[in-house]
């Protein structure tokens, strides 16, 4: 993996809405600590069904350790930053919030049946969001990725479902249909992204707000990026961002030509 790549795709500072959500998540966790916080944010299967529709948003915000919170920042905010790199900070800021409201629906319905009594709280169903959704692009480009640097490969696909029964398996109190209903919608956003684009308001609505923002968003700081909407083509084709010197496996478009080999 190219490390620096991998944190900052185009050589630019991070990405201000990735950094900004890790800090955010950080000082919710601080302030739970002193005032539970958790129990507005957390989400009940019940939540949908009473209308408690702010819970349908704010489940992600919560965390209930050090660890868990640590992990799921870990896991989510590298990715997230490339993608807010590439689409930019106010859509990935509204999408971040249209994937956990759809992924708040589905746990809510499965759960009134299949776990009525089961809470959800926590970022790690949008790592599995991104996850999932990295998956299909590498796998456009890259079929089959190396196993640690070992001469083994795996189909790119599977790694989030991969993933997904480890966690399952080695940590049996996290929310496996929170995680499972994540990478569902991060499957679907990678193979659909113009469906999900659909949902979004229009590249017009989001430039005139930032028009509207625009001396809040003169005044971030410069060692993070805003990436504004007219800057913007999310129509373009995906770039790889892992190190082609270390995986050693041929690299595919989408029809399947070799493009070169490393």
């Amino acid at each position: 993996m190219n490390l620096k790549r991998f944190f900052s795709p185009t050589g630019e500072q991070p990405a201000v809405l990735s950094v900004g959500l890790a800090i955010f998540l950080l000082l919710l966790f601080g302030i739970n600590q002193m005032y539970p916080i958790n129990q507005k944010l957390s989400m009940q299967p019940e939540s949908l069904f009473t209308f408690d529709i702010g819970r349908l948003s704010s489940y992600p915000l919560g965390h209930m350790s050090i660890t868990h919170i640590i992990f799921n920042i870990l896991a989510l905010i590298p990715l997230l930053n490339i993608f807010e790199t590439t689409h930019g900070t106010l859509y990935t800021g509204v999408l971040l919030n249209i994937s956990a409201v759809v992924c708040g629906v589905m746990y809510c319905v499965a759960g009134r049946f299949l776990y009525p009594e089961v809470s959800v709280l926590g970022a790690s169903g949008w790592g599995f969001t991104f996850f999932a959704y990295f998956a299909v692009k590498e796998a456009s480009v890259r079929p089959r990725q190396r196993l640690f640097g070992t001469q083994y490969s795996f189909p790119t696909l599977i790694g989030p479902i991969v993933t997904l029964a480890l966690i399952a398996i080695f940590v049996p109190g996290s929310s496996f249909w929170g995680h499972l209903f994540g990478m569902i919608f991060g499957y679907f956003m990678g193979w659909k992204e113009n469906w999900v684009s659909k949902i979004a308001p229009p590249s017009w609505i989001l430039i005139k707000i930032e028009g509207w923002l625009s001396k809040p968003i003169d005044l971030i700081p410069s060692f993070v990026t805003y990436h504004k909407e007219e800057s913007m083509n999310r129509d373009s084709d995906y770039i790889s961002f892992v190190d082609d010197s270390e995986n050693g496996l041929p690299l595919h478009n989408t029809e399947g030509t070799v493009l070169g080999t490393a």
